[in-house]
């Protein structure tokens, strides 16, 4: 929560699996060590976890604590990941999202993975819609089968049927990986021209960018600008806030030129990175001047950062700030932080997985 009382809302939160036993895929492991590598460029050293830490099997509690002891959020949206083409259980399973929801309930909401490649995707978007805690469905641009690397831009065959069901049911946001490439994959497989296309075709949907602006800004704004229902999500972008700040603010300065701020999501990307220096560098960051007077970039009001930080995510999730502060007045993990001392302060980064280990 911000010093005034506005809620913090991680719009992307995960329990990953970087465990040998998960790997399918041949280069599953240089997966997971180049989100451990991408994590040591992207965090404050002493936010940096250790290889005992980051290479595990991660729990729902775990991610708790460290979203709800170690940070300012408040709310947070699971998503699960749908590559169990890479690993065996997707990455971030389904399972483990059910369970943090169950337990976190007045805290947490959750997109679904789907495979639109599976015989029963469309069944699994109107099953999964019928879930209260089940907000949106996560996709992603490829896929490997058969000892390939496949195309599944939203606008193919295989995933058009996926979008036309989400419109007819409760589900109303689709989120998309678009970021650096993986395994193999073609660059050409990430790029954002598919979303414009679904975005004006089903007006109904909310279309999230993943990872907005870390890679294809000016496609991603220009998008966005033309698009009301595509939203930015911040995840690892975020980051770049404390450890690339010149590049955070090129970012943020395109958005906010060309878009405004009522668009984007806060995103931490737990459990690959720690939540909490990405908030305090928001909330902390000025645009430069030279930025300002060479671009005509805004200066970034605190209006921006509390839409950014959180009043973005509960407007689109159609969320009651008054109702969730309510909610969780007391709770389990507010008591946790008065009983320890943490009313004012945070435990040391990844101290709370020590207990749960």
């Amino acid at each position: 929560m911000l010093a005034n009382g506005d809620l913090v809302v991680d719009s992307v939160s995960h329990c990953f699996n970087h465990t040998p036993e998960n790997h399918k895929h041949p280069h599953a492991q240089r997966w997971d060590d180049e989100t451990y590598e991408l994590g040591e460029k992207l965090l404050p050293d002493e936010y940096v976890p250790s290889e005992d830490v980051f290479y595990r099997n991660h729990q729902p509690e775990e991610l708790a604590r460290l979203l709800f002891l170690e940070s300012q959020i408040d709310y947070s949206v699971y998503h699960s990941l749908p590559l169990d083409d890479y690993f065996h259980d997707g990455y971030v399973s389904r399972e483990k999202g059910f369970e943090f929801c169950e337990q976190n309930p007045d805290r947490t909401s959750m997109y679904v993975d789907i495979n639109p490649l599976e015989d029963d995707a469309v069944e699994q978007v109107e099953e999964y819609a019928k879930r209260d805690i089940v907000e949106g469905i996560k996709l992603y641009p490829s896929r490997y089968q058969n000892g390939q690397d496949l195309s599944l831009q939203l606008t193919e065959d295989a995933v058009w049927p996926i979008l036309e069901a989400a419109a007819d049911s409760d589900v109303d946001t689709v989120a998309m990986h678009k970021f650096i490439p993986f395994a193999t994959a073609p660059v050409r497989y990430f790029r954002t021209d598919d979303v414009e296309d679904a975005a004006l075709s089903f007006p109904d949907i909310n279309f999230e960018i993943i990872h907005a602006g870390f890679s294809f800004l000016e496609e991603t704004a220009f998008a966005m600008a033309s698009h009301d229902n595509i939203y930015g999500n911040l995840e690892n972008t975020a980051c770049l806030v404390n450890t690339r700040p010149r590049k955070f603010a090129k970012i943020l300065g395109e958005f906010l030129y060309w878009v405004g701020s009522d668009r984007l999501l806060f995103s931490s990307g737990a459990t690959a990175l720690h939540p909490q220096p990405p908030i305090e560098g928001i909330w902390n960051f000025e645009m430069p001047e030279d930025l300002q007077a060479e671009y005509d970039y805004p200066e970034v009001t605190k209006e921006d950062k509390r839409n950014i930080l959180g009043g973005n995510a509960l407007r689109m999730l159609d969320k009651d700030p008054d109702e969730i502060r309510s909610n969780i007045e007391g709770d389990r993990w507010e008591q946790l932080r008065e009983e320890q001392g943490l009313t004012d302060s945070f435990p040391e980064p990844w101290s709370t997985y020590e207990t749960t280990v």
